[in-house]
């Protein structure tokens, strides 16, 4: 074998080794196949729930460096929905989501850290009403298929994070109904 064929042979070798051979999985999450609720007040009286109907995003998850996976979210405030029409409509004002200003409430990680077997911390950014702050998910992870084939399901995730509704300019009604809202995602994530 000539010095040019070995050559050309460890430069393949390496190239079907690299990181490339590893790429993380592109993953879809959307209200089709998942939800996105909150819920604010400690009391009884005074708990209020609700979700949004439309939004989408992305998930990267790369098995050989977790920190190396990312999470996107998009939100359509017009989709937010409560169980009394009345409320739906309250909250879509200028007091509170501000839809017509604010269409969209979004997330994007900065971090991902594997904190147990199936749980992870995923920090990054949510932008609301045009203001941006720091917010956490902790996330567990279950019912994982990674040779899921193309549109199948890969696999469950559960995210729970809060932040404080103050922070984004909505302050009507905390001294009735409290600050920190509770916020729950339950989505499955597909090829």
């Amino acid at each position: 074998m000539s010095m040019s064929a070995r050559v050309l042979g460890l430069v393949l070798a390496l190239g079907l080794a690299s990181p490339v051979a590893h790429a993380a999985d592109q993953l879809k999450i959307g209200e089709g196949r998942g939800s996105i609720e909150f819920g604010i007040g400690d009391s009884k009286i005074f708990r209020t729930t609700g979700g949004f109907k439309q939004w989408r995003g992305k998930v990267s998850v790369d098995d050989t460096d977790v920190s190396r996976s990312s999470v996107e979210v998009e939100i359509s405030t017009a989709s937010i929905q409560m169980l009394d029409s009345q409320q739906t409509a309250m909250l879509k004002d200028s007091d509170f989501f501000d839809v017509e200003r604010f269409p969209r409430l979004t997330f994007k990680s900065t971090r991902v850290e594997r904190i147990g077997e199936n749980s992870l911390k995923v920090e990054g950014n949510i932008t609301l009403r045009g203001i941006t702050r720091p917010m956490t998910l902790e996330v567990t992870v279950s019912d994982r298929r990674p040779d899921a084939a193309p549109g199948s399901r890969y696999a469950r995730f559960r995210g729970f994070g809060t932040i404080k509704r103050s922070e984004f300019g909505m302050t009507r009604f905390i001294d009735m109904v409290g600050d920190t809202v509770e916020l729950a995602i339950t989505a499955d994530a597909w090829r």
